[in-house]
């Protein structure tokens, strides 16, 4: 039951974070690919592999949902949010929220142990091709008592 309550909360968090007007009629939308090479806690070196529905919302801005796959060496993440920025050819910033869901294993960075679940939000920004992210997530399932709450902060290079 908390599972659920935590992936509705994040999810409202996410659907309420969407700006108004970026969805004017007759603008077009893009899929891009996302592929960055990520180094985060508790997961470590991960990459990050996913797709984003962009609306453009003017000449050059744009707005849209993603979703994302991290695989790591100490854990992996989903991550479904909405993101806005500009681009040109290629995106030139962006930033985006997300809801997260965490698995641990391996050998996770902060203490925290192998085989648990953790579910959050994360905030994400970009500029060119040098990503950030921080987030906070509870714990979901697992044995480890001493983490009910942790966070997360990370740095990768990618587009």
């Amino acid at each position: 039951m908390r599972s659920c309550c935590v992936l509705l909360l994040c999810v409202a968090v996410v659907a309420l974070a969407v700006p108004e007007g970026v969805r004017p009629e007759g603008h077009r939308t893009q899929l891009l690919p996302c592929c960055m090479v990520r180094y985060s806690t508790p997961i470590k070196v991960c990459a990050v592999l996913g797709v984003s529905f962009n609306r453009m919302t003017g000449y050059h801005d744009y707005g849209g949902f993603f979703i994302q796959a991290e695989p790591g060496f100490g854990g992996g993440k989903l991550n479904v949010g909405y993101r806005f920025g500009a681009c040109h050819f290629m995106p030139i910033w962006n930033v985006g929220l997300s809801g997260s869901l965490m698995q641990t294993w391996g050998d996770p960075l902060q203490d925290v142990e192998a085989g648990q679940t953790y579910a959050g939000l994360e905030l994400s920004a970009a500029f060119s091709v040098i990503g950030i992210n921080g987030g906070v997530f509870t714990h979901m399932a697992g044995d480890d008592e001493e983490h009910d709450w942790i966070y997360s902060l990370g740095v990768g290079v990618g587009f």
